[in-house]
């Protein structure tokens, strides 16, 4: 009798008590595309919409089915080598589109374009060129993530390339490059400064918190927090070169804390060994605010591209981190689709969703 009443007691724990955060997430292959490096989908556009950025100059729309059309394809403009490429896109209301490059000189450059009335392509006399950015002969840290949020369009830089900052633009002012930058009626301002490759960054579409995953050089690797009331303020100084995480005066070349911002120390770092999952590349995630996994609503999804791994946590905080059971080998960049749900992109080839 007292096994009978034991066995319906953990039966009835085992429903009443919530599965542990992340634990039953799994990875489902939607896609596989051409050296995908992002996924994103305008607000108008259905659930199961979703557009995809290919590395080498284009970008495909997949809908419901499975059905897929290529939107845009600038293959001929695009340098397509490294960490150089399509990087990324971005949409607002009334079909526009943004999209941000290395050119065939291996500069940086954002165009805008203008999508058909059903999103399934650009009207190719509608681009224009909205941002122009020089960079210097390394072929690495070009960024960069665009996002539209709250009416404003916000492109992250990388600092250039080289090793600690050689070209020293992280803390100049005066560098468009390693900045977080906001596209107003005035031009280009600066929202943040001292990042050395912020590769993947979203807003929380919940509370317009924002987080940056900024990938480390020779030891740690960072999440960066702000605020919603903080951004568009004094711009903040994010630490590097003289900051790798909370590391500091590793660089010969330090520039030093310049600028008026804040210092933002990381509200999570790791290294690249020791105990536990490490890694060498952060990709920075999003706030899940989707309804396919309940269990999730409110947690931050994250990861590093070398080893796989995906990491959930408390927003904000990035506290009572779980890392789920699973690797996506590869693993270049998350994406939201209209309704929230979330993606995860290999460069390898495979977009999958991620699902309870």
């Amino acid at each position: 009798m007292r096994r009978s009443v034991l066995g319906v007691l953990v039966a009835v724990l085992a429903v009443v008590l919530p599965a542990a955060a992340g634990s039953a997430v799994k990875k489902r292959l939607v896609a596989n595309f051409d050296t995908p490096v992002q996924v994103a989908a305008p607000t108008w556009a259905p659930g199961s919409t979703i557009y995809v950025v290919e590395q080498p100059g284009r970008i495909l729309r997949r809908q419901s089915g499975g059905h897929r059309n290529v939107v845009l394809d600038i293959r001929g403009r695009v340098l397509f080598n490294g960490e150089q490429g399509l990087l990324s896109v971005a949409f607002a209301p009334r079909h526009a589109m943004w999209v941000y490059f290395t050119n065939n000189d291996g500069n940086l450059r954002v165009i805008r374009y203008t999508l058909n009335s059903g999103g399934g392509h650009v009207k190719p006399e509608s681009a224009h060129t909205v941002f122009k950015a020089s960079h210097p002969g390394d072929t690495n840290h070009n960024g960069g993530s665009l996002q539209y949020h709250a009416g404003h369009l916000y492109l992250s830089t990388g600092d250039g390339g080289g090793g600690c900052d050689a070209h020293q633009n992280a803390q100049n002012l005066s560098s468009k490059l390693g900045k977080l930058l906001r596209k107003d009626s005035n031009g280009w301002n600066l929202v943040g400064y001292g990042l050395r490759n912020p590769w993947r960054w979203s807003f929380d579409r919940g509370t317009g918190d924002l987080y940056i995953g900024d990938v480390g050089q020779d030891s740690r690797e960072e999440v960066d927090f702000l605020p919603a009331s903080k951004v568009g303020g004094t711009p903040e100084n994010y630490g590097w070169n003289h900051f790798e995480g909370t590391e500091a005066g590793n660089c010969p070349n330090d520039e030093g804390i310049q600028g008026p911002g804040d210092v933002i120390s990381p509200v999570f770092e790791y290294g690249h060994g020791g105990s536990g999952p490490g890694g060498r590349v952060v990709v920075g995630g999003f706030v899940y605010r989707g309804h396919g996994m309940p269990s999730q609503r409110g947690r931050y999804f994250f990861a590093d591209e070398t080893q796989g791994w995906v990491r959930t946590a408390e927003r904000r905080t990035l506290k009572n981190r779980k890392l789920l059971g699973f690797t996506i080998p590869a693993l270049d960049s998350f994406g939201e689709s209209s309704n929230g749900e979330l993606y995860a992109v290999s460069h390898g080839g495979g977009v999958y969703k991620l699902v309870d």
